[in-house]
């Protein structure tokens, strides 16, 4: 078995030939094994047998003073400079170098393994009664969605001045798994390439729910037609389901990791469920065991995408599917008839089609329209809709609209022609 000073030296040359030097050359064999003779013997018999091998010291401080002594001004600097001596300085600032890389890497290590421990948090406050935990809302864009998930954050879990208890995360094509649950980082230092456990947003936040039981927390995923919800969280899906939640955080006065907590928590209650996810980064074999907190509420949204099934099976299993669909009220009255008429045509038009109502037009973009020209842009929007993203035939678009109140004076030849007399009504002249 190496002792500790062999095995700095064995890790010292390991770290010397592939650490650049300061002009970004590879240090040679020959150099690596001058050094190594310097540091063993050369710089301990200038010392005057005060050290034999500065393989045996591991304090940055007193390494410093000792390197001190060899530069300008100091007692051994023409001892630096003699015959058969050279580079006794350089050798010195590259252990050094090593040991503080070395340092700084084992204290980032620890860090992984070993969180920063917490007692658990029994401060009250927001109403931990409502009973829907994970919750869909689905339909149109425009129609509240998130308007209605923040009005159960702010009146049913009195979340209103806790906003700090709120993640939110909009959902796009490149969300992935590692963003939102753990995955790898990349950095560079000093030449070479490290990698690093990168816990994501979803993970941090079920850590500081567990740490907090008599809170509620929300998780609101924005948009999740974007993506796979089931990629996304992985085996986090498995845990959402009621009767699959760790309930009953009994208190005491310890100091926890998570990983301590976690434990604790399970051997307290063992039919507590629990998933297992690995490291990612270290060679350990062994798994950290992940839970879903009671206190965490869910609530997702969705567009209606033609191109994928929003709803994947055990979704529906697992989440409260709730519809939202236009409200023709809280429409502005200037403009509240031609909006009623215009989702009810849109009903009769598109009736032939599987789901008529993913076509229709939702009321947020209607609610302040209380003139023409403000008409005239929202009516704009709606006609791109219609040509762009729906990709409806004009001849269906004509019929759901052309006899509607308030687009009298419009030219219905075309996609083309409308959208051009659009641009203008609504103040876009300054296109030309």
């Amino acid at each position: 078995m190496m002792t500790d000073e062999e095995q700095r030296e064995e890790d010292f040359s390991k770290w010397n030939l592939k650490t650049p030097s300061q002009a970004g050359n590879l240090i040679p064999k020959d150099r690596d094994r001058s050094m190594l003779e310097k540091l063993k013997t050369t710089i301990p018999n200038a010392l005057d047998g005060d050290i034999d091998n500065l393989f045996k010291i591991s304090n940055l401080e007193e390494l410093n003073k000792i390197h001190k002594r060899f530069k300008k001004d100091g007692d051994l600097n023409s001892f630096n400079g003699g015959n058969n001596n050279a580079n006794c300085s350089s050798s010195l600032h590259r252990y050094i170098k090593f040991l503080k890389e070395k340092e700084t890497k084992e204290e980032e290590e620890k860090t992984l393994i070993k969180e920063e421990k917490n007692k658990i948090n029994y401060i009250e406050f927001g109403n931990l009664t409502f009973p829907h935990k994970n919750i869909l809302l689905k339909g149109v864009p425009g129609t509240g969605k998130s308007r209605a998930i923040e009005k159960i954050i702010n009146d049913k879990l009195g979340l209103e001045n806790h906003k700090e208890n709120v993640l939110r995360v909009n959902i796009h094509s490149a969300s992935s798994n590692a963003d939102l649950m753990q995955g790898i980082g990349i950095s560079s230092k000093d030449g070479q390439i490290e990698y690093k456990e990168k816990q994501g947003l979803i993970l941090n936040l079920i850590q500081r729910t567990i740490f907090n039981p008599n809170q509620p927390f929300v998780l609101v995923l924005e948009e999740i037609q974007e993506n796979s919800l089931n990629e996304l969280i992985g085996d986090l899906i498995y845990l959402i389901e009621d009767s699959k939640r760790a309930k009953n955080l009994v208190a005491d006065d310890e100091e926890y990791s998570y990983e301590e907590l976690v434990e604790k928590i399970i051997a307290d209650n063992p039919q507590t469920d629990y998933v297992e996810i690995p490291y990612l980064v270290n060679d350990s074999t062994a798994y950290r065991k992940m839970i879903m907190p009671n206190n965490l509420y869910i609530f997702c949204t969705s567009n209606y995408r033609d191109d994928k099934k929003v709803i994947e099976d055990n979704l529906l299993r697992r989440f409260e599917v709730l519809e939202i669909y236009p409200k023709v009220e809280v429409a502005h009255e200037y403009c509240r008839e031609f909006f009623s008429q215009l989702n009810e045509n849109i009903l009769t038009v598109m009736n032939d089609e599987i789901h008529p109502d993913r076509f229709l037009i939702g009321h947020s973009n209607w609610i302040k329209v209380d003139d023409k020209e403000k008409f005239y842009k929202a009516f704009l929007k709606v006609v791109v809709e219609f040509k762009d993203i729906k990709e409806v035939e004009f001849s269906d678009f004509k019929k759901i609209v052309k006899k509607l109140p308030l687009v009298e004076e419009l030219d219905f030849s075309s996609y083309k022609t409308l959208i051009e007399m659009l641009q203008i009504k609504a103040g876009y002249d300054f296109l030309g």
